[in-house]
């Protein structure tokens, strides 16, 4: 986050926070571990270390997020289900967006599962497998005049997204691309830790817009009610999630499509996505992030 985008924040955090329909307001989001609960198979499994350590930033409902300190959301039931289908329990680990691959690599965890968008430079450093669909959204105060309907209507304009996401490269190519090609003014990027945390700084007119996920968009709207809306109404940039597990771990990749594969004949895995707005890729969605 830059200084002046911090000193905005901070200026609009009372606000904020007298809104405690926000899913993540006023809670404390240092890194924390949670072991799902255990039937008597599966603490007989973990006792025998058959412990999947998964790593996942915990502030993005509905995918995960942290409810009376437990892992709630569509992301953690997945990864329970596929877990349970191999014989596994699972430890999460809840930590920020920044620390998910460093992790990885350095063995603190097994799996990234925090709905991780699938692009080229992140299969660079980690091995990926697809499993949802999704897209993104535009979200703004209910009071609000501007009502960007696209990416090509933020030209000008200051937009809050997730600090090191794949939003942030999103924003500068339509900054560069659709806004200063055209001769129209830049989009001024604000950054911020987490989700809730930029849409605490739409409430405090930080920024004016937030550019997020969907279905975490939807999320925001459902908690807040009539404080904020969606304006979208464009397809931007639909995109492939996937679950991350270290480079080469072929024995780790094999386990989850496994278990991704019961939960997908069981028709859980389908039901579960159904409920949040996402769907399956199909094979031409996943041949063109993953090739």
């Amino acid at each position: 986050m830059s200084t002046s985008g911090m000193a905005l924040w901070k200026q609009g955090m009372g606000f904020a926070c007298v809104s405690v329909l926000l899913a993540a307001c006023g809670q404390n989001h240092s890194a924390t571990s949670a072991s799902t609960p255990a039937s008597e198979a599966s603490k007989a499994e973990a006792a025998s270390g058959k412990v999947l350590t998964v790593g996942s930033d915990m502030t993005f409902p509905p995918y995960e997020y942290m409810e009376n300190n437990e892992p709630k959301g569509v992301d953690i039931e997945l990864m329970n289900a596929i877990a349970k289908n191999i014989g596994y329990s699972v430890k999460w680990e809840d930590t920020r967006w920044a620390n998910l691959i460093p992790g990885l690599d350095g063995k603190k965890f097994d799996v990234l599962f925090s709905s991780m968008y699938i692009t080229k430079e992140r299969l660079q450093k980690v091995d990926m497998i697809p499993y949802y669909k999704t897209d993104e959204s535009l979200l703004v105060t209910a009071d609000a005049t501007f009502a960007p309907k696209g990416p090509g209507d933020l030209c000008g304009h200051t937009v809050g997204t997730m600090k090191g996401t794949a939003f942030v490269t999103q924003l500068q190519t339509v900054s560069k691309e659709t806004c200063v090609a055209a001769g129209k003014g830049a989009i001024t990027i604000r950054e911020y830790e987490t989700s809730p945390q930029v849409t605490q700084a739409v409430l405090a007119k930080a920024v004016e817009v937030q550019y997020d996920d969907a279905a975490v968009m939807k999320a925001a709207v459902k908690k807040l009610g009539d404080k904020v809306k969606i304006t979208s109404t464009e397809s931007f940039f639909p995109v492939v999630g996937g679950i991350a597990i270290r480079k080469g771990d072929s024995d780790m990749r094999q386990k989850l499509e496994d278990g991704l594969k019961k939960a997908e004949a069981s028709g859980e895995y389908k039901a579960l996505l159904d409920q949040y707005g996402l769907s399956i890729p199909t094979q031409a969605d996943i041949d063109a992030v993953m090739k």
